[in-house]
This record gives structure tokens, sequence and C-alpha cells, in this order.
């Protein structure tokens, strides 16, 4: 089989994939993989001769309309700010993706990720080939997963406004894209669209995290697990273990604070520095900070350290908590870890995910915005009692193997006809 893989995004939302990718290529399938211009050294070190496609995650991440207009306080710029994200690249996406797929019968699955799916999808339409899906959180209307207060009715309602929402503000893009490869406009969501059309969208997450979901989605959603590179892919990327020095200093004394929010902007690094230090300090805590994406150009004190971006398999299981996003990658990386989590959320699945973590017993979760001093000593309290570690400690080997996800994840892929 010919897969094509269409992956916009950060990293968080690539390197999950490209595991399933390397894993239909041993497979012995005909894999070829698109991924954002900025991540294409990336998959091309894991050897898998990746195309550029869509736009440049990192530069969208780091723009006006990412740090400002989509933080106004004014609801008419959010709105229109939130619109064009959401639909962000998708012209060159669209053109790019239908050089790698070819004509009708040259591919026989494309996949996609939650971004940029209208696309991928009205490719394989228009192609006349398998669509797949690799969701890294839950995007379907539910009763399981609580997105506001109250009893399960009224999380299916809530689910229903969300996706009514997004329909709403990506419709006209995705017709656009639709006319653009010869399609007629559609009438109805995505999601009713590709459930009536058989596609599979493979969920990339634990189902421990979501007990009642698999039950209520059925076959057509099979649960993969969270997936991961494995250890040899890893090494190719010159990340695993760590790094000179910073082993010598998690040895040098008790299990720091893991902080790190990845690819998410930080808007004052000297800031959220300062508030770590002083509140690790006020705990008797030392803190490792990575920067992700961000530059972190500042002082800090003894009992801080400022790294790059780290291995978080070697690096996360030498700490005794982690400060995090709430992207699904980390989320999973730390509860592999066995450590509980503070998730400073910034939008889209990081509050929920921070909610479904405190659910589990294993964390707590406060809006990025308002991580100071005195909340992030009250959350990490929280966090360290006895109670949260040992169920930290418990919930880590209940998961799902990494290598077990990623083989039920091209299982499932080489269904999608």
């Amino acid at each position: 089989m010919r897969f094509v893989f269409g992956l916009m995004g950060s990293r968080g939302d690539v390197q999950p994939a490209l595991a399933v990718a390397l894993e239909l290529r041993r497979r012995g399938h005909e894999v070829t993989v698109g991924v954002a211009p900025n991540l294409v050294a990336l998959a091309a070190k894991l050897g898998l001769d990746p195309h550029a496609v869509g736009p440049d995650s990192g530069a969208l991440l780091s723009s006006s309309l990412v740090r400002e207009e989509m933080r106004s306080a004014n609801p008419r710029t959010r709105v229109r700010a939130v619109r064009e994200v959401s639909a962000h690249g998708w012209d060159g996406f669209r053109r790019d993706l239908v050089g790698l797929a070819g004509e009708r019968g040259s591919a026989d699955v494309v996949v996609a990720g939650l971004l940029g799916q209208e696309v991928g999808s009205a490719l394989a339409e228009r192609i006349g080939a398998g669509f797949a899906a690799l969701h890294y959180f839950p995007v379907r209307s539910n009763r399981s997963v609580k997105v506001v207060p109250g009893p399960e009715a009224v999380q299916e309602r809530a689910w229903d406004v969300g996706i009514r929402m997004r329909w709403e503000l990506t419709r006209d893009a995705e017709n656009a894209q639709r006319v653009a490869l010869g399609l007629s406009p559609a009438r109805t969501r995505l999601q009713t669209r590709l459930r009536d059309r058989g596609a599979v969208e493979v969920q990339a997450y634990d189902p421990l995290l979501v007990p009642g979901l698999p039950r209520e989605w059925g076959i057509q959603s099979p649960f993969a697990g969270f997936l991961a590179l494995a250890e040899a892919d890893r090494l190719l990327l010159g990340e695993k273990g760590v790094a000179d020095g910073l082993g010598e200093w998690l040895a040098a004394g008790y299990p720091p604070v893991y902080v790190g929010f990845g690819s998410m902007p930080v808007a004052d690094p000297a800031r959220l520095v300062a508030e770590v230090a002083a509140a690790t300090e006020d705990l008797g805590l030392r803190a490792l900070v990575s920067s992700g994406w961000n530059s972190f150009a500042v002082d800090v004190p003894d009992h801080v350290r400022l790294v790059g971006a780290v291995d978080h398999a070697a690096v996360l299981p030498r700490c005794v908590a982690a400060v995090h996003h709430g992207g699904a990658g980390t989320t999973a990386a730390v509860l592999r870890a066995g450590i509980p989590s503070v998730v400073g959320w910034y939008s889209a699945d990081q509050p929920v995910w921070g909610r479904l973590l405190g659910d589990l017993g294993v964390g707590t979760s406060v809006k990025a915005a308002r991580l100071d001093r005195d909340r992030l000593r009250a959350a990490l309290g929280e966090v360290l009692m006895p109670a949260v570690r040992d169920r930290a400690a418990e919930v880590a080997p209940l998961l799902i193997a990494p290598e077990t996800a990623v083989a039920r994840a091209a299982d499932a892929l080489e269904r999608a006809r």
C-alpha cells in the first residue's frame, strides 16, 4: 500500500505521526511524508525523505497573530484571529499535498492530523483514496470527557456547540479547498462526513484517561495509546539520554521540578523564570527550566538550571514533578515518567488535559498567564503530596507501551481503504 502523510503543525503535532510512518515503512509499505517546512530536518534525520508542506509552524507560533491578536482584549479581534489561524496556510498545504499524492489511484491512503484534516480528507475524496486521521485528543461529541461542569448530557451538548463553532469558523475555507479540488461544497460538518464514509480516526492517546470513550465511539475510532518514537529512532535524532553536565547537576541534589512549555510562545521569559525560581526556592526545591521553542536568555539563581530541548524519556524520571503546557506529547511523557503534573495551559486541548490529569489524581492545572509565585507554589505543594506522587507512580505502568501504541495505529491505518 502507498500511504501519503500530510502533517501540519508543531513538533508535538508531527513527531508522533512520524513514529507510525516509520512502522508502516518497516512493514514494507510505500510511505511518503510531508511535514511543515521547519520540521523537514527533523524528519530527515529519521530517514523518511520528507517533503515540505504547508506553512512554517514556528513562524506562525511566533507571529503577532498568535502572540497578540489571539490574546486581544477585543473579542472581535480574537474571533478574527482564531478564524485565520484555524485555516492558516491551507491553500499552500493543498497544493503541496496534491503534488505528493498524485492523481487518482496513485495513493491508497491519505493520512493527516487534526490540523489540516479538512484538506487531507477532501484530497482523498478527490483521488479515490482512503482517509485516516490521527487525533491526539477527543474531537467528537461525547458524554465521557468533561469540558464544562455538569452531567453527561451537558457534556455532549457542550461538545456539539464547540464542534459547531469550529465548522462555522472553517466552513468557507474548507469549501474553498473543496472547490479548488473540483469537489462540491460540503453541507455538513467534517465529523459527520468522516463517520458516514467510514474513515478511520485513530485516537492516539491512552484510554486510561478517558474511561468510557472507547465503548461510546466504537471500532471506527480505535484507541492506540500515546505514540512515541522507538529508542533506535530517538538515537537518530541525537536527543536520547542526558546531555553532558546535566546528568551531574541532576545527581547533585534532590530531584528538581521540570518546567517546560514546548512550542508555546512565552510572552515574558524573564518573568516566568523569576516566578519559577521564587516558588521553588520557597519550597526548598531545584528547578530545571527548558526553553523549548522560546529564547530564555536570562540570569538564573544557583538552584535553577536553564536548558534547551531535552529527552523527556531520560530526564523526566529524574525529576519530582513537571510544570508544562499540557500538550498531548508532554502529558504522555510525564505520565510515563511516573511523576505528577502542574499544567500551565494556554488554549485548545490543554485545559482539558489538565482537568483529565486532575480527575486521574496525578495533577492540577492553572492558566499559564496566571502562573505566578504564589499559584505555582500552591500547585506544586498540592501535587507533591504523597498521595498524588504515589498515584502518579501507580499510573505509569498501566499505560499502553509506546511500541504497542504505534503498532495499533499502523494496524488501523492498514484498514483505512
